[in-house]
């Protein structure tokens, strides 16, 4: 059966008429081959208790020439309840939802870059909602119709909760919980996976998850990330209705910083002798490329504990001991920093003895 789509653009038919001894002509007529060509990709999603639809702005008009005149769009729905709802044969029809002006948008729309994103908010649980678009230029010529957009519609699924967030190095790990329920209570039998999303300091959460896939489980790595700087996360579940995806609301916002906790390799070589200044120290550079510097420790023969004896982080692989009594033994360890924002720091060295 063809669908029919009820005409709200009005055309205006401006006749000329005829007057005896002259002529009164009205405003320039729009040719129908001048109306704007059809949206062709135009596609619809459910995420935030929402139907969200999105399409890109003709450039041409149905004959080939340049589209330079685009007001605007205007969106259509046709609504079909799903089983075992009593209206299944109900006459099914088009009807206008929106109107959205290019130049002024309403707050439920945006149009940037040629693209135009509308959301919808006006649902009923349990339908089947098709949709199509028409532009229109400055004639209020309309153009053709778009291609459908058909989506499913029910309760999303409920908030994740309990989101934790686990720091590695140039990573992060998060987790949480959920229980495969509607936002209604009810138990969810459909349940499909999870979307994430992350922003970072002083930033929007984006409207696309970070995970090009469906993630199955309660965790995720978020890897390659910048140590030392604040990560944002939110997690929403997802089910799948009739093969129409429905994204649930946000759970709690939680956050973390990728940071090294790894240390350095404990140093080596090191060497000590004694000079008329004090003791001097030597030892091998470090293969991490990360070590910001070394610190030294002593103990006196006799002494239990090492103590920590450079004041500031020694950079290079050398050390003069100038409080060392030169008539006493003492023994000497060192320990690698690198440079992360914990500053791990290795193991010790092997110690070495310096005696008189």
């Amino acid at each position: 059966m063809k669908r029919i789509v009820p005409s709200i653009f009005l055309i205006p038919l401006l006749l000329p008429l005829a007057f005896s001894g002259c002529g009164i002509k009205g405003p320039p007529v729009a040719p129908s081959s001048t109306n704007p060509a059809a949206v062709t990709d135009l596609r619809a999603w459910a995420r935030e208790g929402r139907i969200f639809l999105a399409w890109g702005s003709p450039t041409k008009n149905t004959d080939g020439s340049n589209l330079e005149d685009l007001l605007g769009f205007r969106v259509f729905r046709q609504s079909r309840p799903l089983p075992p709802s009593p209206c299944l044969d109900c006459p099914l029809k088009y009807e206008a939802v929106a109107e959205i002006d290019v130049e002024y948008p309403p707050p439920e729309a945006q149009v940037e870059g040629g693209r135009v994103l509308w959301r919808e908010t006006a649902l009923k649980t349990q339908t089947e909602c098709t949709y199509i678009v028409r532009a229109y230029s400055s004639y209020k010529s309309p153009s053709p119709e778009s291609n459908p957009a058909t989506i499913f519609w029910d309760d999303p699924p409920a908030a994740p909760t309990k989101v934790i967030v686990r720091s590695e190095d140039k990573a992060l790990r998060i987790g949480w919980e959920f229980t495969p329920r509607l936002v209604t209570g009810k138990e969810m039998a459909d349940f499909s996976g999870f979307n994430l999303y992350r922003r970072g300091e002083g930033e929007l959460f984006g409207f696309f998850p970070l995970n090009p896939d469906l993630i199955k489980e309660n965790r995720f790595q978020d890897a390659v990330l910048e140590n030392g700087k604040r990560y944002y996360y939110q997690v929403r579940a997802v089910r799948n209705f009739r093969g129409t995806l429905i994204e649930g609301p946000s759970s709690g916002v939680a956050s973390g910083i990728p940071e090294k906790l790894t240390p350095p390799s404990p140093p080596t070589g090191l060497v000590a002798a004694t000079q008329k200044e004090g003791v001097a120290l030597r030892w091998n550079p470090n293969p991490e490329p990360d070590v910001a510097g070394y610190n030294v420790y002593r103990r006196e023969k006799g002494e239990s504990a090492f103590t920590k004896i450079n004041p500031q982080l020694i950079t290079e692989q050398y050390f003069l001991d100038k409080e060392a009594d030169p008539q006493k033994t003492y023994f000497y360890r060192l320990k690698a920093v690198d440079t992360s924002p914990a500053r791990n720091e290795s193991e010790f060295s092997k110690e070495v003895e310096v005696s008189p």
